[in-house]
């Protein structure tokens, strides 16, 4: 027997790590260049994704079988990718937060996990070969259970936030779209998929049938070309933004009691309706609801209560409705494309004007504008 690091396998496993690397390099390179600390968290998260393919590619290559001494070195850091998952997460959300002290605390099941690996690497191979026959069952189910439900609760916790994040810019913003982070999204729905899939494959193989190193290969290269999407997508698209957003004040707005008395609500109300049609502010395409306030002389939180209750949307849909009734008035007598009157009534998005126009009519932009040629 022999190495043989040119097996389809080990190739698949060795380009995924390669490509990691490069693009973790690159992300560490840019986060101190643009002082993005998301950068750091994505690059972390990319070399943990690869520490998992390290086994994968050496053992197909023999290496394993050739070096029985490398049984239960800590190739694989268990225990992290959730935590950075989440400090990724806050940190593409509010620039400006720091890296904390007290925030180490959650690397101490990693700091556990390795010192045990070290251990176990550390004994001869006869007692390794001890363990693994009496104990390695139980020891590679109880760090399976223990490390699933560690990372499914950041990931959780993950999810939660970008959640509240995006009631945060509907309530704030009438433009989203470069600030709500589709690939975030797609980023933490993709983690959690293969989470539960390597969940799936662990759980087969501690309780109900050991698995070989050919029947966990097919989840390695799903991990292979989940490695390369987020090397190359996270790369190109993860761009902190200068927002400053806690969790804090999106549970103000959705725990916010009784800001206003009924005669107040209905006096802003009014007075909102009339800025809006009268002075068609709606028209300013980066209009926030901090600008909308100071233009009313009152509270962005009275501000975003009145327009939450008095008109039973939020911000984001308040302003779009207004500029999709824009929108439509003027195709009615305007010649111009579809796409420069939406930017004329305050959209600087293709997207958000297609997504809000079928919210508010029904219907798509082109399929109104055919529906009212017919009707001339």
């Amino acid at each position: 027997m022999q190495f043989d690091f040119f097996n389809p396998r080990s190739i698949i496993c060795f380009i995924a790590i390669l490509q990691g690397l490069i693009f973790a390099s690159l992300l560490i390179m840019r986060g101190f260049r643009e002082k993005n600390k998301a950068d750091f968290w994505l690059a972390l998260l990319l070399i943990l994704l690869c520490s998992l393919l390290i086994t994968p590619f050496i053992g197909f290559a023999n290496v394993y079988d050739l070096n029985q001494w490398l049984t239960y070195f800590p190739f694989a850091i268990f225990f992290s990718s959730g935590v950075c998952v989440w400090f990724y997460t806050l940190n593409l959300t509010d620039s400006k937060r720091d890296f904390q002290t007290k925030d180490l605390y959650f690397f101490i099941p990693t700091a556990i996990y390795l010192t045990i690996r070290f251990y176990l690497f550390a004994h001869s191979v006869e007692w390794k070969n001890w363990f693994d026959d009496n104990y390695g069952k139980y020891f590679e189910a109880t760090v399976f259970i223990a490390e699933f439900i560690w990372n499914l609760t950041f990931l959780f916790f993950s999810i939660r936030h970008y959640q509240k994040y995006r009631t945060w810019l509907n309530e704030n913003f009438s433009d989203t779209e470069k600030l709500k982070f589709d690939w975030l999204r797609n980023f933490l729905y993709i983690f959690t998929t293969v989470l539960i899939l390597g969940a799936l494959f662990d759980f087969t193989n501690s309780f109900i049938f050991h698995l070989s190193y050919i029947q966990y290969f097919y989840f390695e290269l799903v991990l292979c070309f989940v490695t390369y999407y987020l090397a190359v997508a996270g790369y190109l698209r993860s761009k902190t933004i200068e927002l400053n957003f806690t969790e804090e004040e999106a549970e103000e707005i959705e725990e916010r009691k009784t800001l206003l008395p009924e005669k107040e609500l209905e006096k802003l109300k009014n007075k909102l309706q009339s800025l809006m049609t009268d002075r068609k502010i709606y028209l300013e395409p980066n209009l926030t609801l901090n600008d909308l306030s100071k233009q009313l002389g009152v509270n962005s939180s009275v501000l975003s209560y009145a327009i939450n209750n008095g008109f039973g949307k939020n911000f984001n849909d308040f302003v779009n409705e207004f500029r999709i009734s824009e929108v439509k008035e003027k195709l009615k007598s305007s010649d111009d494309s579809l796409l420069n009157v939406a930017f004329d009534c305050g959209f600087n998005s293709k997207a958000t004007f297609n997504r809000a126009f079928k919210k508010f009519t029904g219907v798509s932009p082109k399929e109104f504008q055919e529906n009212l040629v017919s009707t001339q």
